[in-house]
């Protein structure tokens, strides 16, 4: 019976380290990619609603398919992950696609487009292509370099 008890307490510890593992992951990459979303270098292109105030930001999932749990946001609105039949079936006219999204340590590495002034008639579009690495000091990431380059205004 103590063996038992012994497997089992085990199995439970794993299971946490497990958990704590995930949690810390999620909010590395919430916070990284926060970071993305909150470059000054793009805030000028995100769209604004009808009274001029900024409207809702989303994030195409493909080709990098972003987990349930990140917690970021735009302009105190949460960050909106579609699918590309969603975003194509509502017509959102600007969009983030992200190549992809790695975290590695303290090292942080993604390669994105932002798209904008997407018209659905014409098929024609803007945009930004953006490569970022940043680097964790403590709990803080910083953006350490950056390249823009595509449409810019």
């Amino acid at each position: 019976m103590r063996t038992l008890s012994k497997f089992i307490t085990i199995i439970i510890f794993l299971i946490m380290i497990q958990k704590i593992g995930v949690a810390q992951s999620l909010d590395d990459q919430s916070t990284a990619l926060q970071k993305c979303f909150d470059l000054t270098e793009l805030q000028h292109y995100y769209p604004l609603d009808n009274a001029g105030n900024p409207d809702q930001i989303y994030v195409m999932q493909y080709a990098v398919a972003f987990p349930v749990g990140l917690n970021v946001s735009k302009s105190g609105k949460p960050i909106l992950f579609k699918s590309r039949e969603e975003i194509v079936q509502n017509k959102i006219s600007s969009y983030f696609i992200f190549r992809s999204f790695d975290i590695t340590g303290n090292v942080a590495k993604a390669s994105f487009s932002y798209f904008y002034s997407f018209d659905y008639t014409t098929n024609q579009f803007k945009m930004v292509m953006v490569n970022i690495e940043l680097n964790k000091v403590n709990l803080d990431w910083n953006v350490i370099n950056i390249k823009i380059e595509g449409d810019t205004k």
